[in-house]
Formats: structure tokens, sequence, C-alpha cells
């Protein structure tokens, strides 16, 4: 047998021996030298901002300071933990048949949701701890993807085992979702309906009303423009639903940042920037944040769906689910801000 036989044949074991010698050198560098390896990694870049953004703003363990918010470091980490998710996501998906498209998406909206949308809660002090830490980045995504996952295979297990029409895998993943998603929603009615359980700067839709309109002014010129074109093919693409929700996420990511940062409208905003690449674009120009997020969106759209398309063609379920990561990506950040400058925390 060689490499490529070994390699085909093995596939998961070697996955998951590659990922327990991964554990077992953290573990072991944490008991062995705990100070380098969990005070100065670990505590420093991963833990320690998670601790800090649940108490207040900073942390200190061993004399080692934490701020709230991403580091370099982190946000690596995540995007290569991300990468590989969506690889094993994918290979489960293509192994159960399930179709991969814009329906798909819809399903897992109360997921993305339920994300800023506890997150929010979160910044509220709803929750004390310990419990509130899983409803703090990276843990509430984890926590997301458990919930995602389990009625992902209910779903597949109930149509396959009932085979009736109303029994899918889609509509058993939008159930699932919607019941992690109701109680949250229920308490940020509350919250703007004015049963408040901490303080506020003052319940807000002014920003609210400015980011919704002008990302539905642009999402909805982007469409017409397409579907306009509609004989172009390398127009009408934008008009593709998966495309638009692409690129609604960003710009609600994009402008709400610019807004509630920069505060060009002088509403007596005072928020900051936890990421350190979009912090150095907003300082730069503070419109350049969500005109670069919109142009990378146009971009990566034209590279999907027309300028490797036929490349692409035989790895839809691949491409839209990297759609719907970027979808995530966009809206995750995006709402939550949003949700914080309109509840006033």
């Amino acid at each position: 047998m060689n490499l490529k036989e070994f390699y085909k044949s093995k596939t998961t074991t070697l996955y998951l021996g590659i990922f327990i010698a991964i554990l077992v050198v953290i573990i072991g560098g944490c008991v062995l030298f705990p100070s380098v390896f969990y005070d100065q990694w670990i505590w420093k870049y991963y833990w320690g901002p998670v601790v800090a953004d649940a108490t207040g703003g900073t942390a200190s363990h061993n004399g080692v300071m934490a701020n709230e918010g991403y580091t370099i470091e982190s946000e690596i980490t995540y995007g290569i933990i991300l990468i590989i998710a969506l690889y094993f996501i994918y290979k489960l998906l293509k192994k159960l048949e399930i179709k991969v498209d814009w329906k798909f998406a819809l399903a897992l909206m109360p997921y993305i949701l339920f994300g800023p949308v506890s997150r929010v809660l979160e910044d509220t002090e709803y929750f004390s701890e310990p419990f509130v830490y899983w409803f703090i980045s990276p843990l509430i995504y984890l926590q997301i993807a458990v919930y995602a996952l389990f009625f992902l295979l209910l779903g597949y297990y109930l149509e396959k085992k009932y085979k009736k029409p109303k029994i899918t895998v889609n509509r058993v993943l939008f159930s699932g979702g919607l019941i992690c998603l109701l109680p949250s929603l229920f308490l940020i009615g509350s919250w703007l309906l004015g049963y408040r359980w901490n303080d506020t700067t003052g319940v807000s839709f002014n920003v609210f009303l400015i980011v919704a309109g002008i990302t539905s002014l642009i999402v909805g010129l982007v469409y017409l423009v397409a579907r306009k074109y509609k004989s172009n093919e390398k127009i009408a693409v934008y008009s593709n639903p998966l495309n638009l929700a692409m690129l609604m996420g960003h710009l609600v990511d994009g402008l709400t940042s610019y807004i509630s940062i920069k505060d060009p409208f002088n509403f007596g905003l005072h928020y900051a920037e936890k990421h350190p690449a979009s912090n150095t674009l907003l300082n730069i120009w503070g419109p350049l944040f969500p005109i670069t997020k919109f142009i990378l969106i146009m971009v990566v759209i034209y590279m999907f769906d027309v300028l490797y398309k036929d490349e692409l063609k035989n790895h839809i379920t691949l491409v839209n689910l990297l759609k719907i990561g970027i979808i995530i990506l966009g809206f995750s950040p995006g709402l939550r801000d949003l949700l914080r400058v309109t509840m006033g925390v």
C-alpha cells in the first residue's frame, strides 16, 4: 500500500490522530510549562479575552493582562478552525446527500440570528458566571454548531424513517433553530418595550433605521441592475438570493461599525472596534470599511459565479457552504452591533 492509498483508507484515523496529538501537546505544555503555554499563550490570546469580555474589559492571571476583543493570533487561529470545520461539514453534507442551496440557508437563518441576538443579551449582563462564557465568542459559535448539527441529524433521521413530504431536513432544522432563537427574541423585545434588567443609554432606533435603510437601498439597487441585465450572465449572478444575503450581511456589519464608531450623524455614540483589521480601515477613513466590504463581496461573487464558474460547477455544495459561511461572518457581528446600539448597551 502506497502513501496515497493509505491516506484514502485511513483518512478519519489520520485526522483523529493529528487532533489528539495537538491536544496532548497543548495539555502537556499547560501541565509542564504553565507559565509559557497557559499564561503567555492560551490565557493571553484566547481565554483571557473571553473572561475580560465577561467581567468588563480587562482581566489578569498571574500578572498577565488580557483585554476583551480579538488579537491577531486569535483571529488567525479561529480562521483556521473555521476552514477546517467547513471542510468536515462539507464532507458530512455530501455523505448525507443534503442539498446546500438557498432553502438550506433559510433553514439555518434562526441559528445565524441566534448568535448575535443572544450575544447582545450577554452585553446587557443578563447571564451570570460561569454561564455567561457560553455567550461570548468563540464559545457561542460552538454552542450554535452543536444545536444546528443536532437538528440536522435529527431531520435527516426523521426524513429517512417516515418518508413523508412534510418532514424534511430543512423543516426540522428551521424548527429547531426557532426553538433556540425565540426565548432570546422575547427578551430583546421585553428590553425594547421597557422591561430592563440593567442600565441603558437609551433605546434608539435611529441607527437601526439608517443602517437598514442604506443596506436595503444598496442591495435593492444591485438586485434591480442584475435583473435589468439578466441576459448578461456576468451581471445576472448578482440577483442570486445567496449572493444578495452575503452582500446584505456585510453591509450591515460595515455600516453599523462606521456609524456607531465614527458617529458621522453626531448621535453621541461612543463605541470601539475589536477587530484589528477593520479598526485600521476605520482609522484611515470611516466610510472605507463598508466600502471595502462591499467591493470584497462583489469580487467574491464574481470569482465564485463567473470567473471560476466552470471549475466549480462540480463543487456547488462546497461553494454554497462557503457562501453561507460568508453570510454568517457578516450578519453575526453586524447584527450584534446594530442591536447593541439600538438597545443602548
